[in-house]
């Protein structure tokens, strides 16, 4: 489990509203990691105060400038995590057991926190029969539902394939660097940017380069003895109102060089309610 979800009692909170100041400036140490730090902010209409983790001092500028080209990276401490959870919707298609299966309608919702994924997908399987399946993951946890949040059957075996996939949009991938802070390896390659850093989380090391504007372009993901990419194109501020968060419209998938999934977005939200609550029944026969 990460410990953002175990933050202890050490850790300082700083500034009590949206105007807070920057702390005394910090130098990142010989290790390559600090402890996390945390600050608060006002949200809009009253809301009460909501908290963020401060970007570590050991995270290059490159990630920083990267994490708020496409709204991870906002307030002041500076946040560099500040989108934690995304649902959004495609068409496409999708590797299956006989091919491709063509998605009419799937949903993706997004923990990356936990990390956790849910799976909506509905359409027709390479050999015509239908496709209605929710799979998801959480942390350490695979499991597929009959209705989302009901009728739970274990899945442990899919966990490896699973996991990987949260890595595959802009944030995810951008996460892992994050998390990486002082171990990420910044290059240049044909005049743009990139990163390679793991997350001490989970093991996968991640390279990711930079379009232009500095937001993710490729991803590569190394996992489980299989090298997972993604390649992301036409991103756009129109998904909902204007909170500087953007998202692309297409969305490219593969896993050792094959095709994975070809997803045309139609739909994007940024930090929704989601929830990963493991069952009862997916624990006891894990176990």
């Amino acid at each position: 489990m990460r410990q953002l979800l175990l933050a202890s009692a050490a850790a300082l909170l700083v500034g009590i509203g949206a105007e807070a100041q920057q702390p005394a400036a910090q130098v990142c140490p010989p290790g390559g990691y600090t402890p996390p730090m945390y600050g608060v902010f006002g949200q809009n209409g009253g809301g009460g105060q909501t908290s963020y983790e401060i970007a570590s001092p050991c995270i290059p500028k490159e990630v920083r400038d990267a994490a708020e080209a496409i709204g991870m990276g906002r307030t002041k401490p500076l946040g560099v995590k500040n989108v934690i959870t995304v649902m959004f919707s495609a068409e496409g298609a999708l590797a299956g057991q006989g091919g491709m299966d063509k998605l009419s309608k799937a949903e993706f919702h997004i923990n990356y926190v936990v990390p956790a994924m849910r799976m909506f997908l509905n359409g027709t399987r390479a050999d015509g029969k239908p496709l209605a399946e929710i799979r998801v993951f959480a942390d350490t946890w695979a499991w597929n539902e009959a209705k989302e949040g009901v009728g739970a059957s274990a899945a442990m075996a899919t966990l490896a394939e699973r996991a990987p996939l949260v890595k595959l949009t802009p944030f995810g991938a951008l996460w892992s660097i994050i998390e990486a802070e002082g171990h990420v390896k910044v290059g240049t390659v044909a005049s743009k940017t990139t990163f390679t850093g793991t997350s001490p989380y989970d093991g996968m090391e991640v390279t990711m380069t930079l379009d232009t504007k500095q937001r993710p372009d490729s991803v590569t993901v190394k996992a489980n003895g299989h090298v997972y990419g993604a390649t992301f194109a036409d991103y756009r501020d129109n998904w909902e109102p204007a909170y500087l968060v953007i998202f692309p419209s297409e969305i490219h998938w593969t896993k050792d060089n094959r095709p994975l999934a070809d997803l045309k977005v139609t739909a994007f939200k940024s930090n929704p309610y989601v929830v990963f609550p493991v069952p009862e029944v997916v624990k006891q026969k894990s176990n």
